[in-house]
């Protein structure tokens, strides 16, 4: 399995909290409170490995994914939350103007769009700083066992073979939520894109 040295992973890192910074930005002004996102860690992880993350094993979850190509190559992104922290943040985003008990009726709607922004300002700057066209295609809304979803997942993607996986810590009224962001690529590709990156940050 491919290892990013220590400024390989801190470009990648950058790139994930100016992204996230835009992402953020833009969350606020559509629900008019400010919102906090960012990267503490990322690594690099084998399918066997992310299987056995002990916080999401055996776990109900919310992915909303986003495939692309381009000069990168074929990938799949996805933002992963928890089931419930997933309604706790569409209760907080929501909850002056929906009931609380009609807020899983948004549920599908409100993360769709919060992974929607995130997962395009990722790729959109990943595009810009290296210098690859990139396309995507529409996000898609899953629940269900995290063992099952990302597996399903990494054999939809041809030539998969490392995940790249970064935590995000969500901040919302007061709040803290925990998420992660997985990058399922081919591990040349993760390295070239680091290498990339160490050019433009």
């Amino acid at each position: 399995m491919t290892k990013l040295t220590e400024l390989e992973e801190d470009a990648l890192n950058e790139l994930f909290n100016i992204s996230l910074g835009g992402a953020a930005k833009l969350l606020s002004e559509m629900i008019s409170n400010e919102i906090l996102l960012t990267v503490p860690s990322l690594k690099i992880v084998t399918l066997e490995e992310a299987l056995k993350l002990e916080a999401l094993t055996s776990n109900e979850v919310c992915t909303i994914e986003q495939k692309f190509s381009g000069g990168l190559g074929k990938g799949s992104a996805f933002i992963l939350f928890h089931k419930d922290s997933s309604l706790e943040i569409v209760r907080m985003m929501m909850k002056d103007y929906v009931a609380i008990n009609e807020v899983s009726t948004f549920e599908k709607d409100a993360l769709s769009e919060i992974g929607n922004v995130i997962l395009n300002s990722i790729l959109s700057n990943l595009a810009k700083m290296s210098a690859h066209k990139i396309e995507t295609d529409i996000p898609e809304f899953h629940i269900g066992k995290y063992e099952d979803l990302l597996k399903e997942d990494y054999q939809k993607v041809e030539h998969v073979d490392t995940i790249l996986m970064a935590y995000i810590d969500y901040h919302l009224k007061g709040k803290d939520i925990k998420g992660y962001i997985f990058f399922l690529l081919e591990s040349k590709t993760i390295k070239q894109l680091s290498r990339v990156l160490l050019e433009h940050l």
